[in-house]
């Protein structure tokens, strides 16, 4: 029996050839997170909605407690309507509603939303209400989130420092 240094006996295995890894474990890996954290992304920029914006209020604001009224304060509504209004009212666009003012309704063009005829009308309604920080955004369901986020940034742009957001009551017959 012939004997072997340790050395030389590591040396007599038989040499394989360099595999490679398998990369399909961590590819699934990638598959999973890389979607969970783009969802991540669009949630944690609805909770920056939520908390940049406060819920809006139902009607107009008379003073305080009960002796003596305050100032009434005047309320501006935008209502986006979507498509599942139009389709029972023939309307797709935005109406405009003041106390004391008749309804401007701004009709949409090609199934899209007029944002120039929005600027010119939050533009006549900061001239007229140079006072006016509040404003409301009635969104319906069916709106894109993209168009909540044009409108608001039109009412920021025009000074509106406290821009609410709020869906429509929906009432049932």
């Amino acid at each position: 029996m012939e004997r072997y240094r340790p050395s030389a006996m590591r040396q007599q295995k038989s040499q394989t050839i360099p595999q490679e890894p398998n990369l399909v474990p961590i590819m699934n890996l990638f598959l999973t997170i890389i979607p969970m954290l783009m969802m991540m992304v669009v949630i944690s920029q609805i909770a920056l909605l939520a908390l940049n914006f406060s819920q809006g209020e139902g009607g107009v604001t008379t003073g305080g407690g009960g002796g003596g009224g305050g100032p009434v304060t005047e309320k501006v509504e935008i209502h986006i309507l979507g498509k599942n209004y139009a389709a029972s009212t023939n309307f797709l666009g935005m109406e405009i509603r003041e106390p004391g003012v008749a309804t401007k309704n701004i009709p949409a063009i090609n199934g899209f939303y007029d944002y120039p005829s929005l600027d010119k009308a939050l533009q006549e309604i900061r001239s007229r209400k140079g006072d006016l920080n509040d404003i409301t955004v009635l969104v319906h369901p069916d709106v894109l989130y993209g168009d909540l986020m044009k409108t608001i940034d039109l009412c920021k742009v025009h000074g509106f420092s406290q821009v609410h957001y709020s869906a429509p009551k929906v009432q049932y017959y």
